[in-house]
């Protein structure tokens, strides 16, 4: 009787543990199909108002508990989080509508005061933003302040959308085409010689046209052509991006004392290298193993080769036989 109440039990107890195995099993499956689905997902183009909005929620030493908000970068969205009630950093906001006023802005395009001028967005009258990288790529800008579109250095990531890959494109989004006042007297002042006593018709199109290539072609004799005559705007690259925007930021350590060997991926060289993480805060761009940094950084970066990019080539050099070197040697001693 005992003999067979223990093989009962050791029964019951195999199946119990063959059942745990099996669930386990199951969530991990689930757990792995979720995380893929949500790395595939490709979010719009990210681009901030404020460099800050890039930032990690930081609850900060203190332990309050304060209700906050913060802008997450990867859902693009304003989020909840526990404040501790001090330091901490900017990505925090007392109220969602202030989070997504600050982070979320849409841009209406502003109204046209008359009808020859053209629209200008809201986001024309925001200040040059070089971004969290340290990238050195030549961007253009509208200068609200000189009412034209001049050139800076931008980072690579993030920053605001008063960023422009040529001076045609800022251009054309951000600068009126031409003052009211001054068109009109254009139009009145000119006129034709007075043998035919008839004003020339004027047409917008063509007299926008003219003005623009007056003002940047230079003659073929200029002595400051490479002043006027527009440089390419993008830097040669051997890379397009496609991937998740956490991976263009830069490698942060943190803010504890812990020295743990992570990997970061460097956008500028295209690979990922290690560096030593503090155990706290710090920000995405950090994977425990390089082989998990390629398969989330690595696969968004479709290569190519640019228009202006160099290749660089290896040569074979012909090696010297050392067999004519030390006949030579000898010839000499003799």
């Amino acid at each position: 009787m005992i003999y067979t109440m223990k093989k009962e039990q050791i029964f019951w107890v195999s199946v119990y543990l063959l059942l745990n195995c099996a669930s386990a099993l199951l969530s991990a499956v689930l757990e792995a199909e979720e995380y893929t689905d949500i790395t595939d997902v490709e979010l719009p183009p990210l681009k901030l108002l404020h460099s800050f909005c890039a930032l990690k929620a930081d609850n900060g030493p203190c332990r309050a508990m304060i209700t906050q908000f913060f802008f997450n970068i990867h859902t693009q969205q304003c989020e909840e989080f526990m404040y501790g009630g001090c330091e901490g950093n900017q990505n925090r906001f007392g109220s969602l509508e202030e989070c997504e006023e600050k982070c979320m802005r849409v841009y209406p395009q502003a109204k046209t005061e008359t009808t020859l001028e053209k629209e200008k967005p809201d986001y024309c009258f925001l200040g040059e933003d070089s971004g969290v990288c340290r990238g050195y790529i030549t961007r253009y800008f509208y200068n609200n302040e000189s009412k034209k579109c001049e050139d800076f250095k931008y980072g690579g990531c993030l920053g605001n959308q008063n960023n422009f890959e040529s001076l045609d494109q800022c251009k054309q989004t951000c600068e009126s085409l031409v003052n009211d006042l001054q068109l009109e007297q254009a139009v009145n002042n000119t006129v034709l010689p007075e043998s035919t006593g008839s004003t020339i018709p004027f047409n917008p199109v063509n007299s926008l046209t003219t003005l623009d290539v007056t003002n940047t072609v230079s003659p073929p004799d200029s002595v400051n052509n490479d002043s006027i005559t527009p440089q390419p705007t993008k830097v040669p690259s051997f890379f397009e991006y496609h991937g998740p925007s956490w991976c263009l930021t830069p490698a942060d350590r943190g803010l504890c004392q812990a020295n743990e060997s992570r990997f970061y991926y460097n956008s500028v060289i295209g690979k990922c290298r290690p560096f030593k993480y503090s155990g706290c805060g710090g920000n995405e761009n950090n994977f425990i193993s390089k082989k998990a940094c390629l398969r989330t950084c690595k696969k968004g970066f479709i290569q190519r080769i640019s228009k202006g990019g160099l290749i660089k080539t290896k040569r074979k050099r012909k090696k010297q036989t050392v067999k004519i070197v030390y006949e030579k040697i000898f010839v000499k001693k003799i």
